[in-house]
């Protein structure tokens, strides 16, 4: 059924944008066939993977089993969540390496 819907408007939108293509712009067949169906596979993509009721069930599950994480398709959730995750320290700007300067130092006669 997922399939059925995207079908219709894909096949809408990329006959008229090649019948536009050919007609206003007098661009060749192939080219308006090929640019259409990019078009219109896009439009399946966007369609196909839209969130369903499986998607819901799965995310209600998810947080019955772990209360304290985000929902699996909440992005924002999850990015909120890391940015709170300790991470590594970041060395300051101005720190510069003190390896090999005490040899360079020496041979320099200071």
């Amino acid at each position: 059924m997922r399939a059925l819907k995207g079908l219709a408007p894909a096949l809408f939108v990329s006959g008229a944008f090649a019948y536009f293509l050919v007609v206003f712009l007098g661009a060749g067949w192939p080219f308006a066939i090929g640019s259409s169906a990019v078009i219109g596979l896009g439009i399946l993509a966007v369609i196909w993977s839209r969130p369903t009721e499986r998607d819901r069930l799965a995310d209600e599950a998810w947080q019955a089993a772990a209360p304290d994480l985000p929902p699996a398709s909440d992005r924002q959730a999850l990015e909120l969540a890391q940015e709170a995750m300790p991470g590594p320290e970041k060395k300051r700007a101005g720190a510069r390496s003190q390896v090999g300067r005490d040899e360079a130092t020496q041979r320099a006669g200071r």
